[in-house]
């Protein structure tokens, strides 16, 4: 399996050693496999942890310790190799004396741990947190008025509180009540949410692919904008663009979610297809019916025909993401009804469409006028994939 390639090459990313194009290809896997994510943040907590453990200076008094303690293993090495009797050794090992001296290096053992352990957290990147209203808490201690969100910590609001959190120098999120989210990455080049459940609300004024929101069926890539984000207790998502543009990604699928337009997330599905928030109703539902029903069924097929049927030319946005989820008959009345609604560029032919050549899509897409497509020329991601 891919993940499997890519989870032999995570050290050698981690430091460097792999080429361009390989490192290029596991960054682009890392963005859309939890998976690896996961086990790429325990290879980068590790490295992080030695070193960190270098920097710390051991009190002198544990040398001191420890030469007591080899001088007594060399003790013991003696008596094993001039044949002393092991009922004598045990005598020895059981004085007063040692019990003593190894009660006292168990207790400094830990009084070390804490104290690295405490330093290390107070090391660890951090957000600034704003507490709105009620008695939201980092971990199990309440906020206050304000406190400090560090990497790895949860921030969670109950029913009646909310908080805000600054996000470096690039944006701030509110957070709603009864959510949980954790900060999970705080890096000039990324910096990164898990919203595990309830609502926030994100302005971000950064290049793309600086922001992103895991959740627990989607990550949601900021290319500059303004949206909310929505996880029910059931881990379905709904993510609404207020302004600027949103990318949804999981394993490969993507939505790209301009202002006003609206995206559902499921369990095991991904990011459904984008909508405009205007459309008509039964638009809306059909949509919701085709993003989960069998492919082949007659409840796919049935939807597919409502959608198109009540498209709109805005609702161009829809249809040009159908391409990549519909294949046969399906994708062909798809380009059929698109080409109605904004009939495609010269360079871009019926056959090359059914291929879901890329760049034919490019160039439809540039053509459907969503608004300013600067992000578009920045993106490096792959199209929609087709699912089921």
């Amino acid at each position: 399996m891919f993940w499997n390639h890519v989870s032999k090459q995570l050290s050698a990313y981690r430091h460097g050693e792999l080429r361009s194009e390989e490192s290029r290809r596991v960054a682009e896997h890392l963005m859309s496999c939890r998976r690896c994510r996961d086990e790429y943040e325990e290879i980068k907590f590790g490295a992080q942890l030695a070193a960190q453990l270098t920097e710390e200076k051991a009190p002198a008094a544990l040398w001191d310790e420890l030469e007591v303690a080899l001088d007594k293993l060399d003790a013991q090495d003696y008596w094993r190799r001039s044949g002393v009797r092991a009922s004598r050794r045990r005598a020895f090992w059981s004085l007063p004396s040692f019990k003593l001296g190894a009660a006292a290096a168990t207790v400094l053992i830990i009084s070390l741990s804490v104290f690295w352990y405490q330093t290390r957290m107070a090391r660890r990147p951090s957000w600034d947190v704003t507490r709105i209203g009620g008695a939201p808490k980092i971990g199990s201690k309440a906020v206050g008025e304000a406190g400090k969100l560090r990497v790895g910590e949860w921030l969670v609001t109950d029913d009646s509180s909310s908080a805000q959190i600054s996000v470096a120098e690039i944006g701030m999120v509110q957070v709603d009540p009864g959510s949980r989210v954790q900060l999970v990455e705080a890096k000039t080049d990324e910096h990164r949410l898990a919203l595990a459940r309830g609502k926030m609300q994100a302005i971000i004024i950064a290049p793309p692919r600086k922001f992103y929101v895991d959740t627990p069926s989607a990550v949601a890539v900021d290319l500059g904008c303004i949206y909310t984000l929505e996880v029910n207790a059931d881990g379905q998502g709904l993510l609404s663009v207020v302004s600027g543009w949103v990318a949804f990604e999981w394993q490969g699928r993507e939505s790209f979610v301009p202002a006003n337009a609206e995206c559902v997330t499921r369990p095991e599905l991904g990011p459904g297809t984008p909508y405009f928030s205007d459309a008509a109703e039964d638009f809306k539902n059909a949509l919701a019916v085709f993003d989960v029903a069998e492919s082949g069924s007659d409840a796919r097929s049935n939807a597919l025909q409502t959608v198109l049927g009540k498209s709109r030319k805005s609702d161009a946005l829809t249809l040009w993401h159908l391409l990549a989820r519909t294949d046969g008959d399906d994708r062909l009345r798809v380009y059929n009804r698109l080409a109605e609604l904004v009939p495609p560029p010269p360079q871009v032919t019926l056959d090359a469409v059914m291929r879901v050549d890329r760049g034919a899509l490019d160039l439809w897409w540039e053509k459907l006028e969503l608004g300013s497509a600067e992000w578009w020329r920045i993106w490096k991601g792959p199209i929609p994939s087709q699912t089921k």
